[in-house]
């Protein structure tokens, strides 16, 4: 019996994500030396190549949790945060690391539980804005976007994820761009996995720029993907309204994925106060 696509089992079922990879980490004693040296200190997307068992231990934790699908540990594992530590020529390496790690974790668990397992490649923002009309956060063009995204999703799917993952979209011209990207690299390579698309909305229920949930959803229906959601925004009591109008509305499947509510600074680690019975 062949087995499951992500598509089929999200057709089937509430299919369950797995819970955020930082806030684990940030859970181990790593020290400078677990990170590849100083400079490499809080590049959390590194440990793919420096301490991959910690990777391997962290998404192990969620499948026996009962996670059906983790992400890959990439969510800044694109050329331009990379470059914040040197590493922007390694976009390719990582990429392809972290997915193979959780690749190796997810079969495991299948072929112990006879249970499919799925790997989503984590994409994140870039930290660009190009909507904006502050000039230092729009300094790029579309077509570099398209390239950022192109270079990370190539690793992500020669590291063997079952779909993408572009999360925590705060620019719905950026959204345009990654997909612009990551299509791109399906033409050029002849692969083709999901591509699921989750903005990020406010209190106000609007993206960063200002989009509301209507107009982005406007803009994403006419976008090749296959399914479109919201993640990480202010936790699970903010985002009733839009995921009720997504419903409503979207002709494609929808996740959502919520923050444990809004996130503290203590001792200067992002703590999430909202506790596993109401967030559930």
């Amino acid at each position: 019996m062949p087995r499951r696509s992500y598509l089929e089992a999200i057709a089937d079922h509430v299919v369950v994500f797995d819970g955020a990879n930082g806030t684990q980490l940030q859970k181990y004693p790593l020290t400078a030396e677990d990170f590849g040296g100083e400079q490499y200190v809080g590049c959390f997307d590194y440990l793919a190549i420096t301490r991959p068992d910690v990777l391997a231990e962290v998404h192990s934790g969620y499948f026996a949790a009962g996670s059906e699908v983790v992400e890959t540990n990439t969510f800044r594992s694109n050329r331009i945060t990379l470059a914040e530590y040197g590493l922007q020529d390694r976009v390719l390496e990582i990429n392809r690391a972290a997915a193979r790690i959780a690749r190796q974790v997810a079969d495991r668990f299948e072929r112990e539980t006879g249970i499919p397992r799925y790997v989503a490649g984590s994409i994140g923002p870039t930290g660009k804005l190009p909507s904006s009309t502050d000039p230092e956060l729009s300094n790029i063009t579309f077509k570099e976007l398209e390239e950022v995204y192109r270079e990370q999703a190539q690793g992500l799917v020669e590291g063997g994820v079952d779909l993408l993952l572009v999360e925590t979209s705060q620019d719905i011209l950026e959204v345009k761009a990654a997909v612009a990207g990551i299509h791109r690299y399906f033409q050029e390579s002849g692969r083709r996995v999901p591509l699921q698309v989750q903005v990020t909305l406010d209190t106000s229920g609007r993206m960063l720029l200002g989009t509301d949930i209507a107009a982005a959803l406007t803009t994403l229906v006419y976008l090749p993907i296959d399914v479109i959601g919201i993640n990480c925004s202010t936790g699970p009591e903010h985002m009733r309204e839009p995921v009720r109008y997504l419903v409503e509305h979207s002709p494609r499947p929808i996740s959502v994925l919520p923050n444990a509510g809004l996130p503290l600074n203590v001792d200067g680690e992002a703590v999430y106060p909202l506790q596993p019975d109401p967030f559930a």
